[in-house]
């Protein structure tokens, strides 16, 4: 018996558009896992059944609009809906708040058919720590932090798609930790409005769920571009530049005995893997995107800081005031950076189509410890799609995972990059 909230976005697709499955049914069938497993996972902020289940009602009674008419989608809660709550992760400060405008992701899937399904949990205004979400995997293990509802809902199986938000880490270190595909698109790939600004120059929409195809189908869906199809052919060869990043030290062995292994293994699948070493100057773009991202949030969070700075997490307090001592000078210097990097990043990385790196620090450390970007955050800088994938699992039995970088505003190449590498990888 086929249980309709263990489809993938794929298979539900399918089935929705043969007519074998409803929108409905399938529906309702979330809702029962949410209903079942809510207490334990806490990946939700938001859910109104009955409105849920309305949509697919009227979805049912529709022609479809595409592949992901029907579909059950997780809207993380820093993302404007304007028939729900947005609460940023403050129930508190923000209690009641009830939007006029849908965020352009959100609007893009309604009218796509999506059916949103609610809002997904969400670390306080989103930033880097715990929620109170739990890694359906390990329930004693951190999800990740900020999108950790929404990787949790699709690893739960509570829905098979979910969209997440990233300024350092929010996808890609989500994906990681609840073994699922994740993509932090190119900057500026869909518009940034309605949503709560964290640091302008990074924040972007992104998706999580499954599978690389699954991702696939949801881009095609949302931006019209056939390029993204997850039935389209694969590339017929793939280069994979191997980078160790300057903290290659920093994980434990097991981290760099995975990565290793994994490129071990697309070299036996036939794919042509060789070493990349960028210029020094590279090494010096985490820390600038650190900056920048304290100097903006510091100028953002202004007014919580002068209204309700009693009330604020210490770690929210320490990030604002600590952006306030990054002075213009540093500021303008970390955008210089990025900006010359920008530009060279494409001849830097020669006739390499994705570059590889190290996904994560390590498997998901305890809830009440979100985990490191210290792998990711050099890469926000740079303004490129980034794919996470899974590719083993640590010494307790947990995921790990290494992340696909591609070319600035290149995102479908690398998602098929990504679809044949995943491929030889299950093989």
């Amino acid at each position: 018996m086929t249980i309709l909230n263990e489809l993938s976005l794929r298979e539900a697709s399918r089935s929705l558009m043969a007519g074998t499955i409803s929108s409905e049914s399938l529906t309702r069938s979330c809702l029962e896992r949410i209903g079942a497993r809510e207490n334990d996972v806490q990946a939700w902020t938001y859910i109104d059944s009955e409105l849920a289940l309305q949509q697919a009602r009227q979805r049912d009674r529709e022609p479809s609009r595409g592949p992901l008419h029907g579909i059950p989608v997780g809207i993380k809660d820093v993302l404007d809906t304007f028939d729900m709550p947005t609460l940023w992760g403050d129930s508190e400060a923000y209690a009641g708040r009830r939007p006029l405008r849908d965020a352009p992701i959100v609007r893009a899937l309604r009218d796509a058919g999506a059916v949103l399904l609610g809002k997904t949990e969400v670390s306080r205004f989103g930033f880097w720590w715990p929620s109170k979400t739990r890694n359906p995997l390990a329930l004693d293990r951190t999800p990740g932090s900020s999108s950790s509802g929404s990787a949790a809902a699709v690893a739960d199986h509570m829905c098979p798609l979910a969209v997440g938000t990233q300024t350092g880490g929010s996808i890609i270190r989500p994906a990681a930790f609840c073994g699922l595909a994740g993509i932090k698109p190119s900057h500026d790939w869909i518009a940034w409005r309605n949503a709560r600004d964290f640091a302008p120059s990074f924040d972007v929409a992104g998706w999580l769920a499954r599978d690389v195809a699954d991702l696939q189908l949801a881009f095609q869906a949302v931006t019209g571009r056939a390029a993204y199809a997850p039935d389209g052919p694969l590339p017929a060869k793939t280069t994979v530049g191997i980078y160790r990043t300057d903290d290659w030290a920093t994980p434990p062995p097991y981290v760099r005995d995975n990565f290793e292994r994994t490129a071990a293994r697309l070299a036996d699948a036939g794919f042509t893997v060789r070493e990349v070493v960028l210029p020094a100057e590279y090494n010096a773009l985490s820390d600038a995107q650190h900056a920048i991202v304290q100097f903006e949030t510091a100028r953002l969070f202004d007014w919580e800081l002068r209204e309700m700075r009693d009330r604020l997490d210490k770690g929210v307090r320490d990030l604002v005031e600590g952006g306030l001592a990054v002075t213009q000078a540093q500021y303008n210097a970390a955008q210089d950076l990025g900006h010359r990097l920008r530009q060279r990043f494409d001849s830097d990385l020669g006739d390499v189509d994705v570059l590889m790196v190290p996904g994560s620090e390590g498997e998901p450390p305890a809830v009440h410890n979100c985990g490191s970007n210290i792998f990711i955050r050099m890469w926000m800088m740079l303004h490129v799609p980034d794919v996470s994938l899974p590719t083993g699992r640590g010494p307790e039995g947990l995921p790990l995972s290494v992340q696909l970088i591609g070319r600035r505003n290149e995102d479908s190449a690398l998602l098929a990059h990504a679809r044949r590498i995943e491929a030889a990888l299950a093989a």
